[in-house]
């Protein structure tokens, strides 16, 4: 397993020329690097269009008539980079963020056994495209306000259900044509289930020369709790997007989707290949992935140095070396491209070279693993909760494992009483040594070689969805990018001992209190059920804060601290329910500090369904120069239309901002907490959707 980085460079297809370009960089180009946010929704360099890459996605994307709906790949490949590229360069484009893909239990029940030909799954697909319709029809006659050439009975739908907004349009069309179904109605049932086709025929009749409305769907996994139910809903959401970008000529759909979510389609749709014709894989070549770092370099300079490697050449002091080096810890997505040359030029700039060295770019090595393998866990979290407990427990163990090797790990996995409290059933279900391997493949964990060849990892694609043949000849090699992170070494693991205890300090614990994994676990699922059966109204409203507080503590403790209950002002007339230190470096809660000044959060809590003006003008009180003008309002209904124009006037008074959560939204954050996501990318859509409301 020993790197040679030499032979590596005579090897390698990298791009990159073979003999560094003889541009000279301005004095303090290395100082003034700014590469940019790796998450694309805080990622500021976004709004530049001079550093998007053009991909086949992002063609495809643009092409209204390249029949593609679906982009699929994992994390950081790039997914919410074309979203806000679609959104913000093109007309007639509206993004929606559903919350459908988590049902109730009553509707679950209502959807029936999952089968493509059964009425109660098409009455799903047919409820999603009336939806879906109903948001195509409230754009199209934005941009037609004279509605000519509208017919009635379109007007009509729009009347009806265009009032609403997407959830709650979708809960009603669900329930209007599951009813009948359950009373056997079989002609209202019908009627029901007609009533999307007849408005699609009617919308094929407009507009057919017009320019093409697109709705963009995006952070479908924000609500997904990887559920059977789940998984029908969103399998008939994908089928419905199909048949209205097929057939209405003037109307699309894109839904962004992640890769593991897909594949649990794939999976369980019989009719899957329906689907296949209309997939983008969100995938990068070395080409692709050297512009994008090329282009980000060149933001900062006045006059722009060539492309296809020449900044390259001119920034990096062994620039062959280099490259190879991050193709090697990277798996070909550009947000761990971003990220380790990130780490790698703050290093340089530490240094104050003038290029980044070799040196540089392998002192980066270790914050990227680090970084990588809290982001695996995340981002896996909905599929296999607490993922990030099994994957520490290679801690110093080695690089590559045999056959046998694999197997007396598991051994020693269903033999660990809290692994298999907090990882619940799935972790037996991967318990045969095949099963567990597929899983580390699958995920990019790890790859497989032959004894005689080089390890094959899974690439970004969702073609790529088995793994080479598994045998006793096989050898399980643990992808670089985690070795430092775990401190692997660099042995062949054949065998474990039976007495070889687990390592416990390769990695943070990042736990509130010191507690364990199963008891971080235990306390989050007592206050979800508290939660849940908690009354609304004065006799609820102490316990509703002290959840609240329980959600600050146990979902935010990596960014908000010192949390602090019922905190007064020195003058003792305006009292907080929670107040939190923002100590956030980076992500939503940096963004928060730095926009609004928010050191200090302030959390208010009502226990009910429906805010009032005065709830509003309470907020305002909150707001000051001191601790900052974000404001945090935590109850258990809906927001209605009417809070954001209290919200907009405080915002236009004070230049603050006061976000509300719902109940539903403190339920997601327990569940992703407790699945191990550590991601802020829910809280960050619902601050995104509270801004568009008031600006």
């Amino acid at each position: 397993m020993a790197r040679d980085a030499k032979k590596r460079a005579t090897q390698s297809t990298t791009p990159s020329p073979a003999k560094p370009a003889e541009t000279r960089l301005p004095r303090d180009a290395v100082r003034r690097i700014n590469i940019g946010q790796s998450f694309a929704e805080y990622d500021g360099a976004l709004d530049d269009e001079t550093v998007y890459v053009h991909t086949p996605a992002l063609a495809a994307a643009q092409d209204p008539q390249s029949g593609k709906v679906f982009f699929v790949g994992r994390r950081g490949t790039g997914k919410t980079a074309i979203r806000r590229y679609c959104g913000e360069s093109s007309g007639n484009v509206r993004i929606i963020t559903p919350e459908i893909s988590s049902p109730s239990s009553t509707i679950a029940q209502e959807a029936g056994q999952y089968n493509t030909r059964r009425k109660p799954f098409q009455s799903l697909v047919s409820a999603f495209r009336r939806v879906l319709q109903v948001e195509l029809l409230l754009m199209y006659l934005e941009s037609h306000p004279a509605r000519t050439e509208v017919p009635r009975s379109v007007l009509d739908e729009v009347d009806e259900l265009g009032a609403l907004d997407f959830d709650s349009r979708a809960l009603l069309a669900i329930r209007r044509v599951t009813e009948p179904l359950l009373r056997d109605d079989e002609e209202r049932w019908l009627q029901e289930n007609k009533a999307a086709k007849l408005i699609a025929d009617q919308m094929k009749t407009m507009g057919s020369a017009q320019a093409v409305h697109t709705l963009l769907i995006d952070s479908i996994d924000d609500y997904w709790e990887g559920t059977d139910e789940g998984l029908i809903y969103l399998t008939a959401f994908m089928h419905a997007c199909q048949e209205i970008s097929a057939q209405i000529p003037w109307a699309r759909t894109i839904l962004f989707l992640r890769e593991n979510i897909f594949e649990r389609v794939r999976a369980g749709d019989p009719e899957s290949s329906r689907l296949e014709t209309a997939i983008v894989a969100m995938e990068w070549n070395e080409r692709q992935l050297l512009e994008l770092v090329e282009r980000r370099l060149n933001r900062t300079l006045t006059a722009k140095l060539p492309l296809s490697g020449a900044t390259w050449n001119a920034y990096f002091e062994d620039p062959k070396e280099a490259w190879a080096d991050v193709m090697e810890y990277c798996q070909r997505r550009p947000r761990d491209v971003l990220i380790y040359l990130s780490h790698a030029a703050e290093s340089a700039q530490a240094a104050g070279n003038s290029r980044i060295l070799l040196e540089d770019v392998r002192n980066a090595r270790r914050r990227f693993s680090d970084n990588r393998l809290r982001d695996l866990g995340d981002e896996y979290a909905e599929n296999y909760p607490r993922l990030d407990e099994v994957i520490r427990r290679f801690y110093n163990l080695g690089r590559v494992f045999t056959l046998s090797g694999i197997e007396a790990f598991t051994r020693k996995l269903l033999g660990d009483g809290e692994l298999t409290r907090v990882c619940g059933p799935w972790i037996f279900e991967m318990a045969a040594p095949e099963k567990f391997v597929r899983l580390l493949y699958n995920i990019g964990f790890a790859g497989l070689r032959s004894q005689a060849g080089a390890a094959r990892f899974r690439t970004l694609g969702p073609q790529d969805t088995s793994p080479p043949p598994v045998s006793d000849s096989t050898d399980i090699a643990i992808h670089p990018c985690y070795w430092d992170a775990l401190d692997l070494q660099d042995i062949l693991v054949s065998v474990l001992d039976e007495d070889l205890e687990f390592g416990r300090v390769g990695l943070v614990r990042n736990l509130p209190g010191g507690v364990s994994a199963a008891e971080y676990v235990d306390h989050l699922d007592l206050i979800t059920e508290a939660l849940k059966e908690l009354p609304r109204g004065v006799t609820g409203a102490g316990d509703f804060e002290e959840i609240v507080g329980d959600v600050i503590r146990l979902c935010f403790f990596r960014s908000l601290d010192n949390i602090e209950p019922k905190n007064r002002t020195h003058d003792g007339k305006v009292v907080r329910d929670w107040v939190a230190s923002n100590r956030a470096r980076t992500g939503f809660w940096e963004l928060i500090r730095t926009r609004y000044g928010a050191t200090q959060v302030v959390w208010e809590c009502k226990n009910y369904d429906e805010l009032s003006a005065d709830d509003f003008h309470q907020t305002s009180y909150y707001m000051s120069d001191a601790g900052g003008r974000f404001v945090i309002v935590a109850f258990r209904g809906e927001v209605r239309p009417g809070y954001h124009a209290h919200a907009g006037r405080i915002h236009s008074d004070s230049k603050g901002l006061v976000l509300m959560l719902t109940e539903k939204d403190l339920l997601t954050f327990l569940r992703q907490a407790r699945n191990g996501k550590v991601k802020e990318d829910h809280i960050q859509e619902r601050y995104d959707y509270q801004v568009r409301k008031i600006s």
